[in-house]
């Protein structure tokens, strides 16, 4: 940190320092002995921490810490941090769901008052991020009338802008940057019995393997060996915005540790709604702060890929496997003649992130053209109501659609009596064929689609966009689609189950040797090139 940094820095930390003096201050009420006593025993139960943290440095007791109280997420995490003194805690929370103050603050003060912390460590990328997070500790501890009157003076020696301070009862905090030794760490008896890592994740890190196996190896190896013997916990907070990153690598380390928390366990993982993606019901999983209103304002200031890194700890890039340039549209004559009309339907809901998605396919040869798509969060009959609009469309050119939808043997016997009623509502006696692809579904996918984007035999009608509410999203999630995609993958599912099933009956060898590659649905004919 520079001196003119510092300066800032000092000036900042004075000036809100004295606003969280006279605030708590003002707040402080008067109580006897016996009522102070069993309120402070109230509040270090770690069920009440909720309570604790709005207390003393929530909305409760008028400092700019939080503008919410507690949500039941952060409640959560720490009860096991709490019963677990070796716990590895990855907090995967959405950005703003005020994951480090919880944690550099309210987590290690109530350890520190029910005596399971003497020696923490705050880790930034690097030492001056370190600094500033050590900053907001030493803050309260120094300024904060409330905790003061339930605890005493506290500042011993030493300070922030050192990088380290003491309090009277003998307690150490210290911050480091990612790059900083740690091995040999010690104060008097105590080895560090809880480390912090803040937004130790880096999208430009996380391209160069090398460093993501220096920075890992000293995680997993250095820190938590530095560690006292009888206590070790350790939260890492960040949400998830890069794969085969540092997050990751923990993860593969840590997945049969029996102190293992993180998104295995759903628990450890929060985005900005209860749901994975954007839904109709935009329910926030902050109802203490946000607003429906407001989730819908932040997730329509930023674009799709920063959203779903930020706020659903989804890291996807724009066209990491297939990109933009490889969608071609066209244009397609009204009398257009088609050797075959072909259209296939995902309508899964194994998770809180699954569309409803269906696609409907014009053969001509080998090449195959985008005619319909479909990508919504619904019921099955809603989407069976859109399917019977495209049967009829393309009835009145004369072409009888050949249907499918992805079932396994269990789903049908669900999926096939909503079908076919929806079928006799929509007045529309085309009723699509179960067939379930077993095997790996992102291999398959991804082997499937490359193939056919390669080799430019996919073409999308150009009106798509214009006449189709669901295409934009449609595409999106295409262009998103990756090995390993946790939600989201249904788009590009069922685009490659269609081409698929598209070539597998219409399409043919311009060789009339090849009798594997004959038509099995049509005449015979020689291809005409």
């Amino acid at each position: 940190m520079t001196q003119s940094e510092y300066k800032a820095a000092l000036e900042k930390y004075r000036a809100k320092s004295k606003f969280i003096r006279e605030l708590t201050y003002q707040t402080l009420v008067k109580e006897t002995a016996e009522e102070q006593e069993e309120r402070i025993k109230h509040l270090l139960m770690p069920e009440h921490y909720g309570k604790f943290f709005d207390y003393y440095f929530g909305i409760g007791c008028s400092t700019a810490l939080a503008d919410a109280r507690t949500p039941r997420f952060h409640i959560d995490d720490y009860n096991r941090l709490y019963h677990d003194p070796y716990i590895r805690q990855i907090r995967k929370k959405f950005r703003g769901a005020g994951k480090s103050i919880q944690s550099n603050v309210g987590n290690l003060l109530h350890l520190k008052q029910n005596d399971e912390s003497f020696f923490a460590l705050i880790i930034g990328m690097n030492e001056k991020l370190a600094k500033i997070l050590l900053s907001d500790l030493q803050m309260q501890l120094e300024s904060n009338e409330r905790f003061i009157k339930d605890f005493g003076m506290q500042i011993s020696y030493g300070d922030w802008a050192d990088g380290e301070f003491e309090t009277i009862d003998r307690r150490h905090y210290q911050g480091l940057g990612l790059n900083q030794p740690f091995r040999g760490l010690r104060f008097g008896a105590n080895r560090p019995d809880i480390a912090i890592l803040d937004d130790c994740e880096d999208i430009d890190r996380a391209n160069r393997p090398d460093q993501v196996k220096k920075y890992g190896k000293k995680i997993t190896g250095d820190l938590v060996k530095a560690f006292h013997r009888k206590r070790g916990r350790l939260i890492v907070n960040n949400n998830y915005i890069v794969k085969e990153g540092i997050l990751d690598y923990m993860e593969e380390k840590w997945k049969d540790n029996p102190h293992y928390h993180d998104s295995t366990t759903n628990l450890a993982t929060v985005n900005i709604t209860l749901e994975n993606y954007k839904s109709v019901d935009w329910e926030p999983s902050f109802p203490e702060r946000d607003t429906r209103e407001d989730v819908i304002r932040v997730l329509e200031s930023d674009d799709y890929f920063t959203s779903q890194r930020e706020d659903f700890n989804n890291p996807i890039d724009e066209g990491k496997l297939i990109k933009a340039t490889d969608i071609i549209k066209v244009r397609i004559a009204k009398n257009q003649v088609w050797d075959g009309i072909l259209d296939h339907w995902d309508l899964s809901y194994t998770g809180l992130g699954d569309y409803k998605a269906g696609v409907l396919l014009g053969i001509k040869g080998i090449k195959l053209y985008v005619l319909e798509v479909f990508c919504q969060k619904c019921e099955i009959n809603s989407a069976m109501e859109v399917r019977a609009q495209w049967v009829k469309k393309y009835l009145l050119n004369g072409y009888n659609a050949l249907g499918f939808f992805d079932a396994t043997a269990a789903q049908q016997a669900v999926y096939t009596p909503i079908i076919v009623q929806s079928a006799e509502d929509n007045d529309c006696p085309n009723i699509p064929i179960p067939m379930h692809q077993d095997g790996d579904k992102h291999n398959r996918i991804a082997a499937g689609l490359l193939n056919i984007f390669f080799r430019k035999l996919l073409f999308w009608d150009e009106t798509l966009e214009e006449r189709c509410p669901d295409f934009k999203l449609f595409m999106k999630l295409i262009l998103a689609f990756e090995k390993g995609i946790p939600t989201g993958d249904d788009p590009a599912d069922t685009l490659e189950r269609a081409v698929t099933l598209a070539q597998q009956f219409f399409g043919f060898s311009k060789e009339e040797t090849n009798n594997n590659a004959k038509p099995k649905m049509g005449k015979k004919k020689k291809r005409r090139l």
